[in-house]
């Protein structure tokens, strides 16, 4: 169990917050210098538990908050009601319409068109140029943290995750729409 005393101290001490800050500056003019202009970066560190030593364990170009356009606002509205295939957790905030398609295995990825919706039990990285074409993508597993969230989050693709029966219930090459515009809990309609 963790003490009073532990919990009220913080768990990076300076000499650690300004490791990871020049890592971060390094990381950042290195990128900026390659691509010509600034480029933020989304890092990801480690602290190694027996010596204490940082490291920089991913770096890759931001692409979620650097992709907002400050003057623009997109807001997604669902013209209709009717009751949901199936449901789980929402990933973002827009409303998508796409045909189905039930993709069980990697060998299954070429029947995958641009605009469909992706519908799969989980994703892994060797997904990611299906899920770069992707309306929408519906997984049976998941929580906000897994792949499939993280992924449609930096492509600003509505994902609803964590359905537990979409390979089952929705039908491959069928019209849905994915909806993540009606707060924490996403629809398949």
């Amino acid at each position: 169990m963790t003490s009073v005393e532990e919990r009220n101290r913080f768990c990076l001490d300076d000499q650690d917050i300004l490791t990871l800050a020049d890592y971060a500056i390094k990381i950042e003019n290195h990128y900026s210098a390659k691509a010509g202009h600034t480029k933020p970066m989304d890092m990801e560190w480690a602290e190694d538990g027996i010596d204490g030593t940082m490291y920089i364990v991913q770096a890759r170009p931001e692409a979620v908050v650097s992709q907002l356009s400050g003057m623009m606002l997109e807001q997604y509205v669902l013209k209709g009601k009717a009751n949901p295939i199936v449901t789980g957790h929402s990933v973002g905030s827009k409303i998508a319409t796409g045909n189905a398609r039930i993709i069980e295995n990697v060998g299954q990825l070429g029947n995958f068109k641009a605009g469909d919706v992706l519908v799969a039990d989980i994703t892994t990285p060797d997904w990611e140029p299906v899920m770069k074409i992707a309306s929408a993508i519906v997984t049976n597993r998941g929580g906000r943290t897994c792949h499939a969230a993280i992924i449609s989050r930096e492509l600003g693709v509505p994902a609803v995750i964590g359905c537990d029966n979409a390979t089952t219930t929705i039908k491959d090459n069928t019209l849905v729409t994915v909806s993540c515009v009606e707060g924490d809990n996403g629809k398949v309609y």
